[in-house]
């Protein structure tokens, strides 16, 4: 998210704001519609996001990922990893930058880390793809 801040930041000070703005809002939505519906809620969880849940009240767990708010929520976090890519490959064709090239293969590289790694490294754990609630880690836990 740092390194999509910088990037925004480079259209000008408003388009920092929203970015922070759409990122404030996306944090808190993950947290009341999704976290607050998680196996993990008050506890220590992968994301690190089960103890700041409590901010919210405690939802039905069979709910996980299974309502419109949280796929709203859901589209909002791709917008939000989309939207540095995006801007940072409309940087490097307006004028090519080595700098630039540098922050596209970091938020690439990040970006693709973490989409590869966390489901051997988390799913294949957590109790909400043992349970079933997770789509992602239903199909690990089917695979075992």
């Amino acid at each position: 998210m740092v390194v999509g801040v910088v990037i925004i930041a480079q259209f000008g000070p408003w388009a920092a704001v929203g970015y922070l703005l759409l990122l404030a809002l996306t944090g808190v939505g993950l947290l009341a519609t999704v976290c607050a519906r998680c196996g993990y809620y008050g506890c220590r969880c992968a994301l690190g996001l089960g103890k700041a849940a409590v901010a919210f009240k405690k939802g039905r767990e069979e709910e996980f990922f299974r309502t419109g708010p949280q796929f709203a929520v859901l589209l909002l976090l791709v917008l939000l990893l989309a939207l540095p890519i995006i801007g940072d490959a409309i940087l490097l064709t307006r004028g090519f930058s080595a700098w630039h090239l540098v922050l596209l293969a970091a938020l690439v590289g990040l970006l693709l880390a973490g989409l590869v790694l966390h489901p051997r490294l988390v799913c294949g754990h957590c109790c909400q793809g043992e349970r079933g609630a997770c789509p992602v880690g239903r199909q690990i836990w089917k695979t075992k």
